[in-house]
């Protein structure tokens, strides 16, 4: 295979659900030729493989690898195995709109030097990626620590339209993610709340900054739909109600009362 435009890199945990509707999303906009599909599964317990496996037989561009590891660090397997001029990232469990082509070529005609993050995919020239060392070991938040690392060299963009459709269980995204039914067992609920924590922790310091200003002034207009309303001001907190924040989560799980 020729040296591919796109690297998609990607993790997988328990996503079986929306697996081939995802897969069926890229490669339906894509040329084969022109992109390679690397994805790292942190050893689902779903039939996640079993589609994997089924959809890189037939996709010479395709390559499933099975890792136990966090999300930032999955990510990072994959780019490191990647050869394209531009990273792409994706998730598992989203559908992606027809626009999401449109998307990636109107990124590197107009900001060929810049990464551009829109609603559930991004476009990440190889250059910004090596500059930035690429993710990190996060499980929780690992697109935004890339994203201030990206910034604070000056080459971040947001644009706040949707190029795609995130099929989790409504009110379990992002921070909520430990309480989705994907995770069977109360243990793998809380290490994961509790690793969701930790990560948060790490990212304290960006509660400090003016986030949703940085966004605003480092976002761009490709014209491809209705802007939409991305984040919420970020809740204060200190040590104390954090802590009890985290007690309340874990009773929440201990007693299997999610919602």
């Amino acid at each position: 295979m020729k040296k591919p435009k796109f690297s998609i890199c990607t993790t997988n945990y328990n996503c079986a659900h929306a697996l081939k509707r995802h897969l069926d999303s890229i490669y339906s906009q894509l040329d084969e030729e022109e992109f390679e599909y690397i994805v790292v599964d942190s050893k689902s317990k779903d039939r996640s493989m079993e589609v994997l496996k089924k959809y890189a037989s037939s996709h010479e561009n395709m390559t499933a690898l099975q890792k136990r590891c966090v999300r930032g660090k999955g990510r990072q397997i994959a780019f490191k195995k990647s050869k394209g001029d531009y990273i792409l990232q994706v998730d598992t469990d989203t559908v992606y709109y027809p626009i999401w082509k449109t998307f990636l070529y109107k990124c590197i005609d107009e900001y060929p030097n810049l990464a551009v993050q829109a609603i559930f995919g991004g476009v990440y020239p190889r250059k910004i990626m090596d500059e930035v060392r690429g993710w990190r070991n996060f499980q929780w938040g690992d697109d935004l620590d890339l994203w201030m690392r990206v910034w604070k060299i000056g080459k971040m963009k947001w644009y706040p339209v949707a190029v795609g459709e995130n099929v989790k269980e409504i009110g379990k995204d992002s921070y909520m993610d430990a309480f989705s039914k994907r995770y069977g067992r109360k243990f793998e609920k809380s290490s994961r709340m509790l690793r969701t924590e930790f990560d948060w922790l790490r990212l304290y310091y960006v509660q400090k900054m003016d986030f949703l200003k940085i966004v605003e002034e480092n976002s761009v207009d490709l014209q491809l739909g209705d802007k939409e309303k991305w984040f919420n001001e970020a809740a204060k907190t200190n040590l104390r109600k954090w802590i009890l924040g985290v007690l309340r989560k874990e009773k929440r799980i201990l007693t299997g009362k999610y919602e």
